[in-house]
Order: C-alpha cells, then sequence, then structure tokens
C-alpha cells in the first residue's frame, strides 16, 4: 500500500513540475486542449484571496509592474512586460551561414478569478530585436533599426518562425518560447499557493 501511494505521489509530483500551460501554434498560444485558455483548479480558495496571491507575486517578480498592470478588484489581471533578450535564436540572414541573434520579448498575461479556479488566457507576444546598420562597398551604409521575428511568414517577412503553410521554419524559437512562457505560469502560480495568508 506504501509503496503504491508512493508512486502516485511520485508521479503527481512529476506532472507538476512539467507544467505545460500552452504551446505555440501558427495561430499563436493554445491550450492542452486547443483553446484560447486554461483553468487551474485550486480547491477551497476564495475567489479573493486568489486574486490578492497572484498580485502579489507580480509585484514581486517584477522591478516595476504598475507601469503594465490593468486589474479589474478581486476578478482580472491582466499585466504587460517586457523583457530585453529574453528569446536567445540561431538563423540565418538570407547570408551565408547562421548566427546566433537574442530578442526581446514584448507580452500580455492575463488571469481571471472564481471561487477554487484561476483561468489564464493564452500569452500574446511580439519578438523582436535591433540590429546596426553595416557598410557594404557595393551599396553603402544600411540604416540601424528593429526587426521583428514573425509568427508566421509573409511576402516581405525576411525571417519567421512557420512559413505561410504552417511548417515550422524555426524550432528554437518555439521551444524557447513554449518553456519562457510555461515556466513563468508556473512560476507565477506555484508562488501564488505558497503565500501565507496572515
Amino acid at each position: 500500500m506504501k509503496k503504491t501511494l508512493s508512486i502516485a505521489v511520485l508521479l503527481l509530483v512529476t506532472q507538476l513540475g512539467f507544467a505545460q500551460y500552452f504551446k505555440l501554434t501558427p495561430n499563436g498560444f493554445v491550450s492542452n486542449d486547443n483553446g484560447d485558455f486554461t483553468v487551474v483548479n485550486v480547491p477551497n480558495a476564495k475567489q479573493k484571496d486568489l486574486y490578492k496571491n497572484v498580485l502579489n507575486v507580480i509585484n514581486s517578480m517584477y522591478s516595476n509592474p504598475q507601469k503594465g498592470l490593468n486589474v479589474v478588484e478581486g476578478e482580472s489581471i491582466s499585466l504587460t512586460a517586457y523583457e530585453e533578450k529574453a528569446l536567445p535564436v540561431r538563423h540565418g540572414t538570407g547570408g551565408i551561414g547562421k548566427t546566433n541573434y537574442k530578442y526581446d520579448l514584448s507580452y500580455t498575461l492575463s488571469f481571471l478569478f472564481k471561487e477554487g479556479k484561476i483561468r489564464i488566457n493564452r500569452p500574446t507576444f511580439e519578438c523582436r530585436r535591433w540590429y546596426e546598420g553595416s557598410y557594404r562597398p557595393t551599396s553603402g551604409w544600411s540604416s540601424s533599426g528593429w526587426t521583428t521575428l514573425n509568427l508566421v511568414k509573409g511576402k516581405k517577412d525576411r525571417i519567421a518562425i512557420y512559413d505561410k503553410n504552417g511548417e515550422l521554419i524555426l524550432e528554437e524559437a518555439v521551444n524557447g518560447l513554449n518553456t519562457h512562457f510555461n515556466s513563468l505560469l508556473k512560476q507565477i502560480i506555484e508562488k501564488s499557493q505558497n503565500i501565507n495568508n496572515w
């Protein structure tokens, strides 16, 4: 009996350790059942406590969260954030070979609360990086500016995560984005459940 209980506890801990709330597709993030949101059950927790705990965690994790917070007291939290060089991706740019690039991430996370439940809407995001102009003898100086790593490649895009038919181009970007957002959400949810409501 003890052995069966130990195995069941081990399986539960393993599943929680690899919690994947969302996966990236050509249509953006989707939940494990291909929906626009996922629900985390927190038995016997009051709505106001869930809201307060998640808000406290966000305030502790971000240096100035108030700039990007939009809240409906006790009901919902929406966080818009920006992280520099958060997504490393190796890819070509039309020349020979591949180069390592680090993309900045702008994103929005949204949480809604009910008694015993936290609804997490799928993250929205944008990946972009700054590039410096360079000199080429045949064409002169090129300009500096921002370039965006689009989700799906358009006609004028040099690089994207998926091609126009939804075929994966940059597996490293998908893996990086899945890991980044699932880890971030896991951290927020786990920390919010460990707050002492004294």
